[in-house]
């Protein structure tokens, strides 16, 4: 008599005991080929967003491809423990896949205030922990629940909103860090914000410690290292804490030379500070980095005489073994994931939800913005950024041009424009933190002020916002260079920018007034919190903004604040001529809104 045996495939010569099971080869690969597929389908949209961020930005992100790489490797070194004994599945497994969904749908529909990649990315956590649990038991979760927290704490992308705080403190600690060794050294030195300035004679060099600088890539990597080297070459939980501890300030400190290297490279040829060298310099940096590292570890594993484990010098390979059939429980977790998915997608149906932003260019690029604005006209250049700016400011479609007015008893007006457009989660650039970093103290919390451009001209259309159903109003705006009069759409909105009063600290007696307003999918807002509410609504499936900002700067005595009425002033002039060119350039969101249908034939 034969049995059948379905899944399960026991070779005579193994003696296994009552009630556990090997499943084949084959049986193995397709169940976790087919839980991979439904996995990644379920959560199309977070490894989607994994993938363009990591692409798009590869300095920064471009690990989470070999992380989860590394966490195999763990799963490999820790192979005899794992096939040592036979695995309990566990039915619990389907609630924690169940909860991980629902935590996913969550990220994805609302409420508002939780619709977060992070979210998304929790639930992704919590739904590969049921399937440990779902196949391996609870002993097997114990045995690969590290590399499993290695693969969410390093893999995922950590969104600009929640990065952007962390870096800005680590850009001031870099700066003073560098500041202070220069000191040391007998430099001539000067910090203002995030700016070194070292003098020599009458030759000054400065260096702005800009985003790139501030050391999170290091200290990313190097946590990310510390814990690896930490589970592999530490026996105790607590050495392995104490030795990832320890990286936190080697990477600071080791950015802190970094930054006195650049400072220091600064005063024989401006270039060492920016492009391939400034990156190679950072690489150079991290082998001493590593070899202090290493020798952390080396000190830590002596703090504890460790006593000599036999081991055993059996060459036998062990194979998984189940003390339940895998099968059925593939089986479950699919459809559950398959049910999930579906019901996330009605959700998402129902509620308007995207998920994902898509890009909206520009109708003409924002240089087609004429030189002559009114009785404003462009003086000099515009300015030539460097490659570490264009990635702080996260955009290369901008201008930054100085405008003068005619009349000679005007000062001029500096304008910059940077256009943004796909971001799901972005943090804009604004004058509270760039000017202190350039050494300005500021003065003003920031005031909102209206501005009057001849609103009562523009003519109201038949084509409503919809977001706010407001009418849409258009005026007449002539083409640089074709001279061709074109209607154009006027954002939706009050009129309104935010000011802030700056110091000089090495000419107190200087004011400089920063302002700004935002366009957002076709809306004002003069506040960068306001963005986030227009730009990234989840009900609308495009997104962009455009930040417009005006900076001049004013000599004051006694405190006379009457600079403010002059600053307005010449804002207002110059934006009654610039708007309407502006928005020539922008995305009409009218038409967004409302596309155009083909016309039958």
């Amino acid at each position: 008599m034969s049995t059948l045996t379905g899944q399960s495939h026991v070779p005579p010569e193994e003696n296994l005991p009552p009630g556990e099971y090997i499943p084949s080869p084959t049986i193995l690969w397709m169940c976790a080929l087919s839980i991979a597929l439904t996995l990644g389908l379920s959560f199309w949209t977070f490894f989607n967003m994994q993938f363009r961020l990591a692409i798009a930005e590869p300095s920064d992100w471009g690990h989470i491809f070999v992380v989860p790489l590394i966490a195999v490797w763990f799963i490999w070194l820790n192979k005899d423990d794992i096939t040592s004994k036979a695995f309990s599945p566990s039915w619990a497994g389907l609630g924690f896949i169940a909860f991980g969904i629902l935590i996913f749908t969550i990220g994805s529909i609302g409420p508002k205030q939780l619709i977060h990649h992070l979210v998304r990315a929790g639930g992704v956590f919590w739904a590969v922990f049921g399937l440990m649990v779902l196949f391996t038991g609870w002993r097997g979760l114990r045995l690969m629940s590290f590399p499993l927290f290695y693969t969410f704490v390093f893999g995922v992308v950590i969104t600009k909103r929640i990065m952007t705080p962390i870096t800005n403190d680590l850009q001031d600690i870099s700066a003073r860090g560098a500041w202070f060794c220069l000191r040391l050294l007998g430099f001539d030195v000067d910090l203002a914000g995030n700016t070194l300035t070292l003098y020599r004679g009458l030759e000054s060099f400065p260096l702005n410690v800009a985003e790139a600088c501030s050391g999170m890539r290091m200290l990313v990597a190097f946590l990310a290292l510390g814990t690896a080297m930490a589970y592999v070459g530490l026996s105790r939980s607590w050495q392995r804490i104490l030795l990832v501890i320890l990286g936190v300030p080697v990477a600071i400190f080791v950015n802190v030379l970094r930054v006195l290297t650049l400072g220091l490279l600064s005063q024989y040829d401006s270039n060492f500070v920016s492009g391939d060298f400034h990156t190679f310099v950072g690489l150079i940096w991290l082998i001493p980095a590593f070899l202090v590292f290493i020798f952390l570890m080396w000190i830590v594993r002596k703090l504890v005489v460790e006593v000599p484990v036999e081991h055993s010098t059996s060459q036998e390979v062990s194979r998984l073994r189940f003390t339940a059939p895998i099968v059925p429980r593939a089986v479950a977790a699919i459809l559950v994931f398959i049910v999930g998915a579906a019901t996330l997608r009605a959700a998402v149906v129902q509620y308007g939800v995207f998920l994902e932003k898509k890009t909206v260019p520009l109708r003409a690029s924002l240089d087609t913005i004429p030189p002559g604005l009114g009785e404003w006209t462009q003086f000099g250049k515009e300015a030539d950024y460097s490659d570490a700016i264009q990635e702080s400011l996260g955009t290369n479609l901008f201008i930054d041009r100085n405008y003068v007015n005619d009349d000679d008893s005007v000062v001029g007006m500096s304008l910059h424009i940077a256009y943004y457009t796909g971001a799901i989660d972005d943090v804009p650039h604004i004058p509270e933190r760039c000017w202190y970093a350039s050494g300005l103290n500021q003065m003003t919390d920031g005031e909102v002020f209206p501005l009057e451009l001849g609103q009562e001209s523009w003519l109201p259309t038949k084509l409503s916002n919809e977001a706010t159903g407001e009418a849409y109003r258009n005026t007449q705006v002539e083409h640089p260079v074709t001279g061709r009069i074109q209607t154009v759409n006027m954002p939706i909105g009050d009129m309104e920018i935010r000011v802030i009063v700056f110091e000089n600290a090495k000419n107190p007696s200087i004011r400089t007034v920063g302002g700004y307003f935002f366009i957002a999918n076709g809306r004002l807002t003069p506040s960068s919190f306001g963005v986030r509410n227009l730009a990234f609504d989840w009900t609308e499936e495009y997104a962009y903004y455009c930040k417009v900002q005006f900076s001049a700067s004013y000599r004051v005595e006694n405190n006379d604040d009457s600079y403010l009425i002059e600053y307005r002033n010449s804002v207002e002039e110059l934006s009654k001529e610039l708007l309407p060119q502006l928005m020539r350039c922008l995305p009409d969101w009218s038409e967004i809104e409302n596309p155009p249908t083909e016309s039958a034939n």
